[in-house]
Formats: structure tokens, C-alpha cells, sequence
């Protein structure tokens, strides 16, 4: 919990110190949002065993967000905005067959994270679609159906996303992205577990 901590609190520094340095350059084009989504379905590319019991679809998933707009160009009767956002997540009970350092265990897992991303937006007032590319940090544990457990923390994993945006009026807009969001489980192995967040949710822009 500590580490975690100490993750959100590093994600929320560097993005105060993007924005704040994108504030000095372009303050007329500034604007700062917080939202949260819904995992209404995520993926994951775990294993399934023959014969295992797997539920590689969490159901209790979702994520908070955060970000800045430091930057809109027109482009082609449209807006491109440039901004940063950071996120965190949670993606829940994920049931499958796990990593270990030699074999391969059947296991129910889950993780927790946060993540920084550049994020450009290209639309108008009412509608946009958009696209990020950043870093995450995940912690995951996985319990083991025979017995036992691991975790692990891994750090600095690349993340992207794309979604598209409705705005209902200036200031509230809902959302619905698709997230990348890898994930290691084993503390003796260093296989990588990628995870599909589709989710929908409501941004407020202040």
C-alpha cells in the first residue's frame, strides 16, 4: 500500500510540473478536467488451462482521471488540443492460469494502478475523438486456487488509449475509451499481462 501510495503521489508531481510549465507557455489555452469511468468490459490475455475455471472479464473495474489542456491549434475545420492526463485504475477479480517460475498455476488476480499520459483531442465543442500515449505503474496479486500466492509491482510500462467524447454542455462531457494497460503478476517471472479497459464514464471541465 505504501509503494502505491508513493506511485500516485510521484504521477501527481510530475503532472504538476508538466502543467505548471505548460501554464507559463500557453495560459490563454488552459484548461484543467476530473472525470471517472466504468469498466463496462475488460480483457485481459491471460492463459486458460484445460479443465481451469476462468473469467478473464472483470467485472469491477473502473478508473479516475485527471488532466490539463496546454495547448489548441485549428486543424481542418477542427480543434487539436494537447494536454496531459493522469489516471488511476483498478481492474478487479480476473480468474485464469498465471505465471510462476516454472510452471503455470490457475489462480484469480487483480490489480491496481496509475498512469501519465500525453493526450491530443480533435473535434469541436460538442464532439471529439482522442488519443494518449504514456507510462503505468500496476501492483497485482494473484491467489492461487491450490494454495499460496505472489504479487509483484512493475513500473514504467507503456500504456495507450483512444476514446471519444460528448459534450452535454461546456463544462460536463461524458466519455468512452479503450485503455492498454499491462500488468505483471509474478515476482519470479517476467511475463507481462495486457489488459483491455473499455469503459464509460462523465468528465467535468473547470
Amino acid at each position: 500500500m505504501l509503494t502505491f501510495k508513493r506511485a500516485v503521489s510521484t504521477t501527481l508531481a510530475i503532472a504538476a510540473t508538466i502543467s505548471a510549465f505548460a501554464f507559463a507557455a500557453n495560459a490563454s489555452a488552459a484548461d484543467s478536467y476530473l472525470g471517472a469511468a466504468w469498466g463496462v468490459r475488460t480483457t485481459s490475455d491471460l492463459n486458460c488451462a484445460v479443465g481451469a475455471v476462468c473469467e478473464r472479464a472483470s467485472k469491477s473495474t473502473g478508473k479516475i482521471i485527471g488532466g490539463y489542456n496546454f495547448a489548441s491549434t485549428p486543424y481542418n475545420g477542427f480543434t487539436l488540443t494537447q494536454g496531459i492526463e493522469g489516471m488511476l485504475y483498478q481492474i478487479g477479480d480476473t480468474k485464469g492460469t498465471f505465471h510462476t517460475a516454472s510452471t503455470l498455476k490457475n489462480g484469480t488476480g487483480k490489480s491496481t494502478g496509475a498512469g501519465i499520459f500525453y493526450k491530443v483531442d480533435l473535434g469541436n465543442e460538442t464532439f471529439g475523438v482522442t488519443g494518449k500515449i504514456g507510462t503505468s505503474y500496476a501492483r497485482s496479486n494473484v491467489d492461487f486456487t491450490a494454495g499460496g500466492s505472489d504479487s509483484e509491482k512493475a513500473w514504467f510500462m507503456p500504456a495507450i488509449g483512444l476514446g471519444v467524447r460528448y459534450n452535454l454542455t461546456k463544462e460536463v462531457a461524458l466519455t468512452a475509451d479503450w485503455d492498454r494497460l499491462p500488468s505483471k503478476f509474478s515476482s519470479t517471472n517476467s511475463a507481462k499481462t495486457i489488459n483491455n479497459l473499455f469503459s464509460v464514464g462523465v468528465a467535468y471541465k473547470f
